[in-house]
């Protein structure tokens, strides 16, 4: 199960939850990551302690002319477009996000972590350095759902809210993956994880409760443990070649 997908499961209400697990037990991965392009260019940027401009506008540049291009496959050229876009959203909101004033490096790729008897796959965008060897871990969140633009005010700040929620559940979860590493990068520091929500403009840390989070993040997966033998595929997963 992924650290998302975790996520979502426990901010919604009982009757979508089921949804998820679904989705969860059957997906298929996608061959083309969405926002790949931009994620891969703002990694790349924040890895490298100097920020060289250079690394963002080559990107979008590329990004550009490849939308552009005559014949280009109109999915093809969304995609570049809003890659595009990501990139100057992150210009535009850096400042916003403080991420320049922390030792940031590249994470790897991290095995899943055994949750309540749940594989949960965590992994996150960078690793963060603090002093006395403590360590932490960070995620880019780039995705637009839930969208904050074009609604009401109220509509807006409750999906605000909904991205906040889903992050400081992604903050508890990124420290029991390091705790999971048996100190092989450090001391694990919740206060050294973060998400770093573009579109809201925020770098989130962890909650007021986040020892109670640690909490129901293991409550829900002893839950999952349960359910998931009962999650049936539906209809349409059974009609997929």
């Amino acid at each position: 199960m992924s650290a998302t997908a975790l996520a979502e499961y426990l901010i919604l209400r009982t009757d979508k939850q089921e949804n998820v697990l679904h989705d969860s037990r059957f997906s298929r991965p996608p061959i083309v990551t969405a926002n790949g392009d931009a994620m891969r260019a703002l990694r790349a940027y924040n890895w490298d302690p100097r920020r060289p401009q250079n690394t963002l506008d080559v990107v979008k540049t590329g990004l550009m002319a490849k939308a552009a291009t005559v014949g280009i496959k109109p999915k093809s050229r969304d995609e570049a477009l809003r890659c595009a876009e990501i990139i100057e959203l992150f210009e535009q909101r850096e400042n916003a996000l403080g991420m320049r004033a922390l030792s940031l490096s590249e994470p790897g790729r991290f095995g899943e972590i055994d949750i309540e008897g749940v594989a949960v796959s965590i992994q996150p965008d960078f690793l963060v350095s603090g002093a006395g060897g403590r360590i932490g871990a960070g995620l880019l969140r780039v995705a637009k759902a839930p969208d904050l633009e074009g609604c009401r005010e109220e509509t807006r700040l409750r999906r605000g809210e909904h991205r906040r929620e889903m992050a400081r559940y992604m903050v508890a979860l990124l420290q029991m993956l390091l705790e999971a590493q048996s100190g092989e990068f450090g001391t694990p520091d919740r206060d050294l994880c973060f998400v770093a929500d573009v579109r809201l403009g925020e770098r989130i840390g962890p909650a007021r409760d986040h020892t109670a989070r640690l909490r129901t993040i293991r409550a829900a997966c002893a839950q999952i443990v349960t359910l998931w033998p009962t999650i049936s595929p539906r209809p349409s997963v059974l009609r997929k070649p």
